[in-house]
């Protein structure tokens, strides 16, 4: 049968509806197909970007830390360069920005501010980063410090106790006393948390602790459960003390201070350590140097060899004694200031090192610098007192009572003995989770004797920016080893005027961010 013409234009319509509907659907797969695409790349550029502004924030926080760590510690830092961060490299620029500013803070502080540009650019795949951060390098004398610690710092003492200048812990600070603590300074602070704790054992501190409110001239007492561990730690601080305690949660910030390898005689790729390189006036053992390498021909009683008793290492050391009167007389005084002193048979097991004698009076300001353990012998710079400092893998105080009788099992008796030194040493430091302990802050500096009943005063600076590396023998208490003087402690406030600094004083180093710009940038707009 043949088809009638109104069966070809039913078929025809179908047709027509097919096409029509095969059409629509083929525009609406490929709409969702655009759609699902343009999606995908937001979010792919999404992810690009906030990785990209990641990565470019941690390159330029790299970048800021490498500075502190290599200005600290006397080294150049390339103004260009790449960091890595999980095995890619990032470029980053610096770039200074203007000319140092030179002021005093309110506490009489005196800062020296660099502004620095630091850039970074971080490309991924759809997205490129640049970070641009304008920050002041700020640098402070560490000697305008009375307490600086780069790790944590235990204040334990048993008699009482007065601290009268900034102290500053780049990590915790354990405080506690046997009687009172007087915290007699605007600044307290540490990066981590402030505990009314021990440290090598956890328990829980006694006596009073008398903290200066801020700008103020009152005290107000920290209970002994008062402390970082307070849920409403931040405004208690703040509410009690005004802005003198300041932790971690306070925003405080490390203070970058040079590390252990500043003081060594040389560096790993055989140089010079810093002060080695920088002193006018070396001895090597028992021989004297000048700052070019040549011997120097010292009158007789300059310099010795003596063996003494160490009663903490329990064995004889030997050291380099320096007369530092006699080095007066002797047209050698190192006209820098600065001595630098080793001995080629110090090991951590036979801790032979340097002491210094009859040193009341100073031809002119001196720093003694060495990695070895140093013995300061008798009143220091008491006499038209100079700027002065000793360096060293441990510092190691001996009255004007010492005669160098002191044998195994015998405890010479202390006399009253004055310091006007700086320090800066190391010790051992009470272990993480518990342990032997360090001997705290009031025993940084080391003893002999039986110093029960007479006074080690000392008007200084005490800094601890590293460990001890051959005096390693843990604190200990009584027997051969010390009793502890009555310690009239006190920051020294000459040290807060440049021109009384000890030479080649290092500084303290840290950020302050002024200004951040990150700029993000894709290819595209989704």
């Amino acid at each position: 049968m043949s088809p009638t013409p109104s069966s070809d234009r039913r078929q025809g319509a179908v047709l027509l509806v097919v096409i029509v509907f095969t059409v629509a659907v083929s525009l609406l797969v490929a709409s969702t197909v655009d759609f699902t695409l343009t999606e995908s790349r937001s979010v792919t550029s999404d992810l690009d970007r906030a990785e990209a502004l990641a990565l470019a924030e941690g390159v330029t926080e790299s970048v800021q830390k490498d500075m502190l760590d290599s200005i600290a510690n006397f080294e150049t830092f390339p103004m260009s360069g790449t960091v890595t961060l999980g095995g890619v490299d990032y470029p980053y620029t610096v770039q200074l920005i203007g000319s140092e500013i030179n002021r005093t803070d309110s506490d009489g502080v005196n800062l020296a501010i660099q502004p620095y540009l630091i850039n970074s650019q971080v490309d991924i795949q759809l997205a490129t980063a640049n970070v641009s951060r304008v920050a002041d390098l700020t640098m402070t004398p560490i000697f305008q410090y009375m307490i600086f610690y780069s790790d944590d710092l235990e204040i334990l003492p048993g008699p009482n106790m007065t601290l009268g200048g900034r102290v500053h812990s780049n990590a915790n600070i354990y405080m506690g006393s046997g009687a009172t603590l007087t915290v007699d300074t605007d600044y307290l602070r540490c990066t981590g948390e402030l505990y009314r704790q021990r440290k090598n054992d956890g328990s829980a501190t006694g006596g009073t602790i008398d903290i200066k409110e801020f700008e103020q001239t009152t005290f107000q007492a920290m209970s002994p459960t008062m402390d970082s561990t307070d849920p409403d730690w931040v405004n208690l601080a703040l509410d009690t003390w005004g802005g003198t305690v300041q932790t971690g949660a306070h925003g405080v910030s490390e203070v970058v201070a040079p590390e252990i390898g500043s003081i060594k005689a040389f560096n790993s790729d055989g140089s010079k350590g810093h002060y080695h390189a920088n002193a006018d006036l070396v001895f090597i053992d028992g021989q004297a140097f000048d700052s070019g390498g040549n011997p120097i021909g010292l009158p007789p009683g300059v310099v010795q060899e003596v063996t003494m008793f160490d009663g903490r290492e329990n064995k004889n050391v030997t050291v380099t004694e320096i007369d530092i009167d006699a080095l007066n007389a002797s047209g050698h005084f190192p006209a820098n200031g600065l001595i630098y002193a080793y001995r080629t048979d110090a090991s951590a097991s036979q801790p032979n090192g340097i002491r210094l004698t009859n040193g009341q009076e100073l031809a002119a300001p001196l720093t003694v610098v060495t990695e070895d353990p140093i013995y300061v012998h008798g009143d220091f710079n008491t006499v038209n007192k100079k700027g002065a400092a000793v360096m060293a893998d441990a510092v190691n105080l001996l009255s004007n009572a010492w005669d160098d009788s002191k044998t195994a099992g015998s405890l010479p008796t202390a006399s009253d003995t004055w310091f006007n030194l700086a320090i800066v040493t190391g010790n051992v430091p009470t272990p993480d989770g518990g342990g032997a302990y360090s001997g705290g802050f009031e025993n940084l500096p080391r003893f002999h004797e039986s110093w029960s009943g007479r006074t080690c005063s000392i008007r200084g600076s005490f800094i601890k920016t590293y460990d001890s590396e051959f005096a390693v023998s843990p604190w200990s208490y009584g027997g051969q080893v010390y009793t502890a003087p009555v310690r009239d402690w006190l920051y020294d406030p000459d040290l807060t005027d440049l021109s009384n600094l000890p030479p080649f004083t290092p500084n303290a180093v840290y950020f302050r961010r002024v200004t951040w710009d990150d700029n993000v940038a894709v290819p595209f707009s989704p």
